[in-house]
């Protein structure tokens, strides 16, 4: 007897000596590698083996190992190198970004976007504010950054410009003056609802104080934070309150060397009631009227400046000043 022992332990050659480098931007498919093979002594053609896991995307370098393991377990390898890198930068979805103009503010900026050979659609980013309301010229830089080291940039113009007038609603007033104290108005007294586009608006008149009756025309103007401005004409009715002071005396105005002040009233007016104030300290004295249109009066021993009021039949009052010293 003999016994014959047959035992493999050779491994299956590779078909070729290195396998070829494979590049690529973006990623590789398991389908866009051809499987290399290996001969072996025993058993004819052998099929590589890989350990990665398709597709193979990751930038930078790949190291995939082809196994050939052949009946008897006996196994050769052999590596073969994926470059995947990346050059290109996104191109932008529209050459040119519209400048945008606005009068009052711009709002939130909706980012552009560009397409990436890789990563396809790339929302645009910016370190610059996206939304303004003080009026200027404004520059947007976008990026646009694909993830892989690559960017592209581009700018955008945003104007904020208020170019439009504010819109001027007025009313005609009517106010009254005495014959110590001016009629004094404001601004918003004429207003009647003066808007603007963009916000608030500064009133303005060119004219505000009245010290006799009469009507008057006054320029209203209406100003907004842009400098526009409008104009308008109202017309200021300035009536008297009470009557007319002409029509009566109080002479001496100023009582240096008496106290006695004499009254004086047309010739048909009647005197029904006279009082003299001390504006100071509130003092007052109060003398029947004689109905005549002349009467005297003492006001010791009130001094100083004194407010003298005539009260006439027809329920007139006038107002009168004196000094006494």
């Amino acid at each position: 007897t003999s016994t014959v022992t047959v035992e493999d332990n050779i491994k299956p050659i590779p078909s070729v000596s290195s396998l070829p480098e494979i590049t690529a931007e973006c990623e590789v498919m398991e389908a866009d590698v051809a499987v290399p093979t290996a001969t072996d002594n025993c058993g004819g053609t052998i099929n590589g083996t890989h350990d990665v896991s398709f597709p193979i995307s990751t930038q930078g370098l790949t190291v995939i190992t082809w196994s050939f393991k052949d009946a008897n377990g006996n196994i050769a390898t052999q590596t073969q190198d994926v470059m995947i890198e990346d050059t290109l930068a996104p191109v932008p979805d529209m050459e040119e970004l519209e400048a945008i103009v606005v009068e009052c503010e711009s709002g939130e900026i909706t980012p552009p976007t560009a397409t990436d050979n890789c990563v396809g659609s790339v929302m645009g980013t910016t370190l610059d504010a996206t939304s303004y309301v003080d009026q200027g010229e404004y520059m947007i830089l976008w990026e646009f950054n694909d993830g892989n080291g690559n960017l592209t940039s581009q700018e955008q113009w945003v104007t904020v410009k208020d170019n439009t007038a504010p819109v001027i609603m007025t009313q005609e007033i009517t106010v009254t003056v005495d014959q110590d104290e001016p009629a004094v108005i404001t601004a918003g007294e004429l207003d009647n609802g003066t808007t603007d586009n963009c916000g608030d608006v500064v009133l303005t008149i060119d004219r505000d104080t009245f010290d006799k009756p009469g009507d008057y025309e006054v320029t209203f103007t209406a100003t907004d934070a842009s400098g526009n401005t409008s104009q308008q004409t109202v017309n200021v009715k300035v009536e008297r309150q009470g009557a007319d002071p002409k029509e009566i005396h109080v002479v001496p105005t100023m009582l240096s060397r008496t106290s006695i002040a004499k009254v004086i009233m047309p010739f048909n007016g009647r005197i029904m009631e006279v009082l003299v104030l001390d504006p100071e300290t509130n003092a007052y004295k109060v003398y029947p009227g004689n109905k005549k249109n002349v009467m005297e009066i003492d006001v010791a021993p009130m001094k100083g400046t004194l407010l003298v009021k005539v009260l006439d039949e027809a329920g007139n009052v006038y107002y009168k000043k004196i000094i006494a010293l």
